[in-house]
């Protein structure tokens, strides 16, 4: 008789609380797994319908009530996939993003055999005429968040620079937040192991679900490529072998004015000063040159655009959705009890590199009519930041469309006076460039056209 009471006693001890709620997929041959994939697809298409400046609640709305319902009931497990007051325009990104990857998981897992669950990418922000005050350096170029025209101009380059952002995701030597995100993900499965086997899926989502990698992104953006202008840029290019440059482009004919003085870093031999720069050697070696003719007016207009959108990046918890197996043996099986088991855990990472043969050029976009200059720093000739190092690519590709010719107008000597290069490594300039940075200005305003060449425009 003491073996079955003990045994009914264990039972009644495994018995969950009466306060503890449960939620699971929907198998995929139910009524009721049909009828969800049915209203995710109607949410699919009233998303896509929805009109960027429209309603700021009806689509979140719309989102919420899926959310709530039966077979998308796990995904409480995420506290608040995007806010109540996003915007249209950011919800639909946000959508198309990843959102609609994880709304479908829920579906996913009522099939049989998956174990993989997504966790969200976090809604950015939204730079348009609407969601900024008067004042903002880009309000002259950024449109409202309605202007189709608008979007549909900056559609090409933002989808690039965008992919460029996801692309520095997974560049090689980001294996220290590579080893950082296994660390997590094994603490999240070794902690989840020691609660009662019904929680452990709840612990180890809540814990994977903590995971922050710190994506650096660009908004969800609204904002005209500009067309006019000049894009000045100042500083060093190269290291041992280098050329100090002022180029002056203008957005408007692709006329490029370029000047250059380009020497080698002498270096001494002595004992005493073995590896300092012998400054006076390397300022006798230089060799200077103006050169003149037009580039691809398409480049420069996209390499400005993305450079005055540099500074506008944001960081958010996680760009885009991340896959993860549940480990073997784990009921999949979101619970919650008032009285709780607290779940917690999670990590984050982020890194930065940077190398010896990197400097900075200083660039300033001159507006038509005399408006406000914007400016800003570029490291070249690659970056750790996504939005320095597309901006590279895109002058690269800029200047090797360049063609030596008679400039359509003239060099904007006057300009230059409002630009400063960026400072020189001490170590490769011990007295700076100020000097020869002077001298390049003075070549832009003493040249002279061949014989058969003559300066047009204004």
């Amino acid at each position: 008789m003491l073996l079955p009471l003990l045994t009914l006693g264990v039972l009644l001890s495994a018995r969950p609380p009466a306060d503890e709620k449960v939620f699971a997929p929907c198998p995929e041959a139910s009524a009721e797994w049909t009828a969800a994939r049915e209203r995710l697809l109607a949410l699919d298409a009233r998303l896509e319908a929805l009109p960027d400046g429209g309603d700021r609640k009806a689509g979140a709305k719309a989102l919420r009530e899926l959310l709530t319902s039966h077979c998308f009931a796990m995904s409480r497990e995420e506290r608040e996939p995007v806010p109540e007051d996003v915007s249209p325009l950011a919800l639909k990104a946000w959508w198309k993003q990843g959102g609609r990857t994880w709304v479908e998981s829920y579906l996913e897992l009522g099939k049989p055999g998956a174990r993989m669950v997504v966790l969200p990418p976090e809604a950015r922000e939204t730079l348009t005429l609407d969601s900024v005050k008067p004042d903002h350096r880009l309000a002259s170029l950024l449109c409202a968040a309605s202007d189709t025209v608008c979007a549909k101009e900056m559609e090409g380059p933002y989808t690039r620079v965008d992919a460029a952002f996801l692309r520095a995701l997974d560049r090689p030597d980001e294996s220290s937040v590579a080893e950082a995100e296994a660390e997590s993900r094994k603490g999240c499965e070794e902690a989840a192991r020691t609660r009662p086997q019904r929680w452990r899926y709840t612990a180890w989502r809540s814990c994977e679900g903590g995971w922050t990698s710190f994506d650096k992104v660009l908004p969800v953006v609204r904002m005209r490529v500009p067309k006019d202008g000049w894009l000045v840029l100042r500083g060093r290019r190269g290291h041992h072998g280098f050329c100090d440059e002022v180029r002056a482009y203008h957005l408007g004919t692709g006329a490029a004015w370029v000047s250059q003085s380009c020497s080698d870093l002498a270096l001494y031999d002595d004992a005493k000063r073995i590896g300092q720069v012998d400054v006076k050697t390397t300022n006798a070696n230089r060799l200077a040159r103006v050169r003149v003719g037009t580039l691809s007016v398409d480049s420069l207009r996209e390499l400005t655009w993305v450079l005055l959108l540099a500074d506008e990046a944001i960081t958010v918890d996680r760009a885009r959705p991340l896959t993860r197996a549940v480990p073997a043996g784990y009921p999949i099986e979101w619970r919650e009890r008032p009285s709780g088991i607290t779940t917690r855990g999670g990590g984050g990472g982020g890194s930065f590199w940077g190398n010896t043969g990197q400097t900075t050029l200083r660039w300033t976009w001159f507006p038509p009519e005399k408006a406000e200059p914007l400016s800003g720093e570029l490291t070249w000739p690659e970056s750790a930041d996504p939005a320095d190092d597309h901006a590279d690519r895109l002058l690269v590709d800029a200047e090797d469309s360049f063609k030596e010719g008679c400039p359509s107008r003239p060099a904007p000597v006057d300009l230059l006076d409002f630009t400063r290069p960026a400072s020189v490594n001490k170590r490769d300039a011990p007295e700076g460039v100020t000097a020869q940075q002077d001298d390049l200005v003075t070549a832009l305003r003493d040249w002279r056209p061949s014989p058969g060449c003559a300066v047009t425009g204004k």
